[in-house]
């Protein structure tokens, strides 16, 4: 895993965890949001770092209850 993964797999999971969740599944939700990023990012043609930010405010909506 390069620098930036690790970083970016990092801030993902300690996002996840000062929502509340238990430090073994903020990983688990970090590298599952990451992944579909990847992903997301391959199918629109767009950065890794859009789909990233894409998700983390469907996240942050859904948290919010809107």
């Amino acid at each position: 895993m390069s620098d930036d993964a690790t970083e970016t797999l990092s801030g993902v999971t300690r996002l996840f965890i000062n929502m509340g969740a238990d430090p073994n599944a903020a990983e688990v939700m970090a590298r599952q949001l990451i992944k579909r990023a990847h992903q997301i990012a391959d199918e629109r043609g767009i950065t890794l770092v859009e789909a990233t930010q894409h998700l983390l405010k469907l996240v942050l909506e859904a948290r919010q209850g809107d």
